[in-house]
């Protein structure tokens, strides 16, 4: 065989090998299926428009070199995009998009900031999942720059309690603050008093383990004075008390009442919370001093909707 033949030969070999690669590189790996993961606010549509739009975008190997951050830079709700090959034909594309802790009506349009209290975006209506906060105001709002003009102390618990409702799955209806600029959460007909700002992170985690009991319920849940060291919880429950009125002033026999709504393990009702109180106070010591006992007004501190003086006074002896 002449080496111009075995030239020939090898030439067309190596072709072979090359047109064979480059069937199994663009055959092989062509994707057919894709998965788009942590969008909420885009649907998956939309974020395969923004990213998957290049040629390259066909093959499992070159879409790695897709520049998301120049496809997805006038997205205003997204963070980042990542994407990762699953298999040979397969790509997972992760959406990173922008937390909302919460957002503020403006002029007929809600404010959406994140968890630095940065404006994010602008919408005519509320967005699924962010909750609207009353008993702030602000003069001029622009996406991108800080929220202005609110109490400094209100917008640190409003942004510190965000953060830590960032990871509930239930996230609150409003934040609403009271007549006593003390924080409440709306979870449908549950209203959650948070009092303060003190032991903030033991009263929402208290909130997360009690929440999902209290689904389909309507009443008030008192987180005001809760510390490390409490152990029960005090939950107003708005349905059990009509119905127990119903029953009293329809004067029923017991036999026919029927049953009232028991609070989940762990809280207390107000009558229980009153009953503690009052059996706390009868094992303590009496003293006689002789003098009329001065009322202490942090006996009110505990605002579960009740006198707290009612309670110690029926400890006292008859006069």
């Amino acid at each position: 065989m002449s080496k111009r033949k075995l030239y020939r030969i090898l030439i067309e070999a190596v072709a072979a090998v090359m047109i064979l690669a480059a069937l199994v590189f663009f055959v092989g790996f062509r994707v057919t299926k894709v998965q788009i993961e942590g969008n909420q606010y885009y649907t998956d549509e939309e974020i395969k428009k923004m990213v998957l739009d290049a040629p390259n975008a066909g093959n499992s190997i070159l879409v790695m070199m897709t520049k998301t951050e120049e496809k997805t830079k006038d997205a205003q709700m997204i963070d980042h995009v990542t994407i990762k090959r699953k298999n040979r034909n397969t790509i997972v594309v992760n959406v990173k998009e922008k937390q909302m802790v919460g957002c503020l009506e403006f002029q007929g349009q809600y404010v959406n900031f994140d968890r630095q209290g940065v404006i994010q975006i602008i919408t005519e209506e509320q967005m699924e999942g962010v909750p609207l906060i009353d008993g702030l105001s602000v003069k001029s709002v622009k996406v991108g720059q800080k929220l202005k003009g609110i109490n400094t102390k209100k917008l640190n618990t409003i942004l510190s309690v965000g953060k830590m409702l960032e990871k509930s799955e239930q996230k609150p209806d409003r934040l609403v603050f009271n007549d006593m600029n003390q924080l409440v959460l709306y979870y449908g007909e549950v209203e959650v008093r948070l009092g303060n700002d003190e032991n903030m992170d033991e009263k929402m985690n208290r909130l997360s383990g009690i929440l999902p009991q209290l689904e389909g319920m309507e009443g008030i849940l008192h987180l005001e004075n809760i510390t490390e060291d409490t152990t029960g919880v005090v939950f107003d429950n708005a349905a059990a008390e009509e119905e127990e009125e119903e029953q009293e002033g329809e004067n029923q026999d017991p036999s026919s009442q029927s049953e009232t709504t028991t609070p989940p393990a762990g809280i207390l009702t107000q009558e229980e919370n009153q009953e503690g109180e009052e059996q706390s106070n009868e094992d303590e010591p009496e003293e006689n001093t002789g003098e009329e006992e001065e009322f202490d007004d942090s006996q009110l501190e505990y605002s579960d909707g009740t006198d707290a003086a009612e309670s110690k006074s029926g400890a006292n002896p008859e006069e």
